[in-house]
């Protein structure tokens, strides 16, 4: 039933890019960085929080937190920041959240931040601008080594490749299931995305993405990347066989300092 919810919602996502549910903290966005950077006194770790930022220019990003449940903000963790897929809802954002990242996060002792794309304007289509800002508000999480993971499926997974190339210092490790360049100073930037290890799944049933994401490995691989394509055979465009999130995490371990 959870696995036909989230195809049901992710349909919606790709129709509906602009609808999405506001979701808020119960606590109201403070006013200076000082206090932004904060442990919130609110969470709840072994769940998926769901808070809201306010960015400079007043824009509000709606995203879920999911914190070990031991964590300790003294201490450095992994992060992944996922991206979500189809439309970047709050409703998709939540959905691949529990299904796909909670449990093996939880296991494994890793933080998720997962934004939804604000307005609407999804994460490689302008919003790609505030991920450094939403990663500056949440500066009590410490990022083991200071240096984040980046994941995301589909539309996320294009999400990936343009917030890598505006930010490739930011990032230890990308991951995509599926997900290419969707814009060619994307694919110019690879060379800066080579540097860190790199991991892409696609469905042996979705053709529309297995030639892009082919030629997206081999301008890795030809500039020294470390680079793996998967595809899946008798998977569609959403491989059920990735919704578990263990090859996932499996992955974002081996890419650990």
């Amino acid at each position: 039933m959870k696995r036909a919810t989230f195809l049901l919602l992710f349909g919606l996502g790709l129709t509906a890019c602009g609808s999405a549910t506001t979701v808020t903290s119960s606590e109201p966005a403070p006013a200076t960085n000082q206090a932004l950077a904060e442990v919130p006194t609110d969470l709840k770790p072994g769940t998926v929080n769901i808070r809201t930022a306010s960015m400079a220019d007043g824009t509000q990003i709606t995203y879920g937190l999911i914190l070990p449940e031991d964590f300790d903000p003294a201490q450095q963790y992994p992060v992944l920041l996922a991206l979500p897929p189809g439309g970047q809802t709050v409703e998709l954002m939540v959905s691949v959240a529990q299904e796909t990242y909670l449990d093996e996060a939880l296991s494994r002792g890793w933080v998720v931040i997962t934004p939804a794309a604000p307005d609407g304007v999804l994460f490689f289509q302008g919003s790609e601008e505030y991920i450094p800002e939403l990663l500056d508000q949440n500066s009590w999480i410490k990022p083991e080594g200071d240096r984040y993971h980046i994941a995301g499926v589909s539309n996320g997974g294009r999400s990936v490749f343009r917030i890598t190339s505006l930010n490739p210092e930011l990032f230890r490790s990308a991951l995509v299931f599926p997900g290419f360049p969707d814009d060619p100073s994307d694919s110019a930037a690879l060379s800066e995305l080579a540097k860190i290890p790199v991991a892409m799944f696609v469905g042996g049933d979705d053709p529309g993405w297995i030639a892009p994401m082919n030629e997206t490995r081999d301008t890795l691989e030809s500039l020294g990347g470390s680079v793996t394509l998967e595809v899946r055979t008798g998977e569609g465009h959403i491989m059920t066989s990735l919704s578990d999130g263990v090859d996932i995490f499996d992955f974002l371990d081996s890419a650990r300092p």
